[in-house]
């Protein structure tokens, strides 16, 4: 009866009956796995042999065959997907298609799929712990005294080695210890001692010459002013003692050719003045003179220094003395040169001489040529000369 109902078609007409083929007894297998019946299920997966056919639950052998094919989706392994992706399927599905090949021959049965896949697993895992075995929880390593590698840490084994063998001797053997490097001792070598510092070579001295341009005041006495600072004074130089006795301003002007000039100096002392005062000849005369002297001796680059008219014996001339050491004064100024006040330290209140400045209350004392040598020095040193 079922067999009559599995041969009707859609139609209605009658199929023809065929008999259903007796079940294959459970022991039979098929020819060619006859020979390799002996080897396990998961040695075969392994080596890529076809499994063996398993008795199926199916009455037909068509459909015996068919149901090793079947696809369950819901029992599908990785590694069938796997093989399905890789597969050339054929949309016909034959049994001689290069995908029915594919799977009959790589992909075993779902039980030997399972096989396969805890194979692969045990394989992969043993894989990954050959690799990362020696380097897992490993620090990183230093050599030892003794030569070893020490893994960084890690606590070192700080228990004694008693299997040390003992020393010829008899005594235990002595543990390592590192000895602190000790730097090489070296002798030390005296300093060279620098060399003492060379003085400087002392500043030569310039010595300035200089030329006295005067009368009798400056002529006399036997050692006048003019030699006496040339003695006392190393800077400084008498190239020409330019005094004349009785001479005036005018006089002394028309030597400065002959006398000074000819002489280049650096320095021109100019006392004069006493002679005009005592031959009447006007103040306004006597500084022009001495102006003329000025120019004459700057235009040479000679540098000037006047000296104020000493005092007289009589005191009726005191007044015609200061005036005309006032105007020698200004006249110094409005030509910026230097002028020396010998007046005042050789005058007593009464304005006319020491008495012990004087050879006859005209001419000076030897101490009173000694007093203007060192009033003239004292004045140009503070100008550094």
């Amino acid at each position: 009866m079922v067999n009559s109902i599995r041969g009707r078609g859609a139609s209605g007409g009658s199929v023809r009956e065929r008999a259903a083929p007796a079940p294959a007894p459970q022991g039979d297998q098929s020819t060619a796995g006859q020979g390799q019946s002996w080897l396990p299920g998961w040695l075969r997966a392994v080596l890529l042999l076809p499994s063996l056919p398993r008795p199926m639950a199916h009455p037909d052998r068509h459909a015996a065959e068919a149901a090793r094919h079947m696809a369950h989706p819901s029992r599908k392994s990785p590694l069938a997907s796997l093989a399905s992706l890789v597969s050339f399927d054929a949309p016909d599905h034959d049994e001689g298609s290069t995908s029915t090949l594919v799977r009959r021959r790589f992909l075993p049965s779902e039980p030997r799929r399972r096989e396969v896949l805890a194979v692969l697993s045990m394989l992969f895992v043993a894989a990954l712990f050959s690799v990362t075995g020696p380097i897992a929880g490993a620090g990183s390593t230093r050599p030892t005294p003794s030569g070893d590698m020490a893994i960084v840490g890690t606590t070192p084994d700080t228990t004694p080695d008693t299997t040390a063998s003992p020393t010829e001797t008899g005594a235990p053997a002595a543990t390592y210890s590192p000895e602190p490097s000790v730097p090489p001792t070296s002798t030390p070598t005296a300093r060279p001692r620098p060399a003492p510092a060379k003085k400087p070579a002392p500043k030569p001295v310039k010595v300035r010459t200089f030329v006295a341009l005067g009368d009798s005041l400056t002529a006399w006495p036997s050692t006048p002013w003019p030699t006496r600072l040339d003695a006392e004074d190393s800077g400084i130089k008498l190239v020409k003692n330019a005094g004349v006795p009785g001479n005036t301003t005018a006089q002394m002007r028309a030597r400065l050719s002959s006398d000074v000039y000819a002489y280049d100096p650096d320095v021109l002392f100019v006392l004069g003045g006493t002679n005009d005062l005592g031959l009447g000849v006007s103040e306004s005369a006597t500084i022009a003179n001495l102006r003329a002297i000025l120019v004459g001796a700057k235009s040479h680059k000679i540098a000037v220094i006047l000296l104020l008219v000493p005092p007289d014996s009589y005191t009726s001339m005191a007044p015609e003395i200061d005036s005309l050491n006032a105007a020698i004064v200004t006249l110094a100024r409005s030509q910026h040169v230097t002028y020396v006040d010998i007046h005042t330290p050789l005058t007593n209140s009464n304005g006319v001489y020491y008495s012990k400045y004087t050879s006859d209350g005209l001419h000076f004392s030897d101490l009173g040529a000694q007093t203007v040598a060192n009033t003239v020095r004292a004045r140009i040193k503070l100008l550094g000369l």
